[in-house]
């Protein structure tokens, strides 16, 4: 990764006009989410990576998205083991976490048909299990090698004592690991937005929002020292990015799954969109459903 970060308010200048896909967490929508092969099945489909970051029990961030651990993993079986009663991620420590299969799930669930329509084998994907968690060290460790830019959500840690650390633990990480020119750091918790400017003011941030728009958006933003604005797809209309974009603020929306949603967004201006389906804008992109 580059020595030196580029000013914070140009992050997304880097790609240029080229229509932006982030790989929301991964490529979630063939593999199971927020894994190396997820993220490896992303190479060359996306121009960027989104993922989630949680502390747990140690104080380690790891990379998950769910505050508890049922949904993609197998911790019943493993907090049996260890005699754990618990599901939250923040009570595990890291070494009980890496003893638990993220990826197997998937091959139950199917969560978007790709294994009932044939678009992954089940066999070839069966191979690749366990998926192991990661740490968010080892992942930029990994996006370094493979020179992919990472958004890194940091995932809102309240109530948990985690977060009034989790800023400061996200932000060692990155600058540890060189790469503060090469991360966004995204949260719907505009608190710790505005921790990471004061903190790390050389690390980009952009501003989570669904639901509503903040009340005088673009000072709201300005105030914030966002680069970027990611608001959910129900929120976006054309005016709302000729808007921002006029503002100098770039625009990414979420969740965009859609070929003919994304191919509207774009032209309207947006810079990039994240999705599960990850794919070059030349690139036939297959129905979600």
């Amino acid at each position: 990764m580059t020595a030196a970060a580029p000013p914070t308010s140009r992050f997304f200048d880097r790609f240029g006009p080229k229509p932006l896909i982030i790989a929301h967490r991964g490529f979630r929508a063939r593999y199971p989410e927020n894994t190396l092969c997820a993220f490896e099945q992303s190479l060359g489909r996306s121009r960027m990576i989104e993922l989630d970051v949680r502390l747990c029990g140690d104080g380690a961030a790891v990379v998950f998205h769910d505050s508890h651990l049922l949904r993609t993993s197998n911790a019943v079986a493993v907090a049996g083991k260890l005699g754990l009663t618990g599901f939250e991620l923040s009570d595990w420590r890291l070494d009980q976490l890496r003893l638990l299969d993220l990826g197997s799930w998937f091959l139950d669930a199917d969560p978007f048909g790709a294994l009932r329509r044939g678009a992954v084998d089940r066999a070839q994907l069966s191979a690749l299990m366990p998926q192991r968690i990661l740490t968010l060290r080892e992942l930029l460790a990994w996006a370094g090698l493979n020179r992919m830019p990472l958004n890194i959500e940091i995932k809102d840690m309240l109530p948990a004592r985690s977060d009034e650390l989790i800023v400061s633990e996200v932000v060692r990480e990155i600058r540890e690991a060189g790469a503060s020119g090469e991360v966004v750091i995204s949260s719907f918790n505009h608190q710790y937005l505005r921790s990471c400017r004061q903190m790390a003011p050389e690390i980009a941030i952009a501003a989570l929002q669904e639901d509503a728009h903040p009340p005088d958006l673009i000072d709201y933003l300005q105030s914030l020292g966002a680069c970027a604005y990611h608001p959910h797809d129900s929120l976006v209309d054309e005016a709302l990015v000729a808007r921002l974009r006029a503002a100098n603020l770039h625009v990414n929306v979420f969740t965009v799954n859609d070929p003919a949603r994304r191919q509207q967004l774009f032209r309207w201006g947006v810079t990039g969109i994240f999705t599960d389906f990850p794919a070059p804008v030349d690139y036939p992109l297959q129905s979600p459903v």
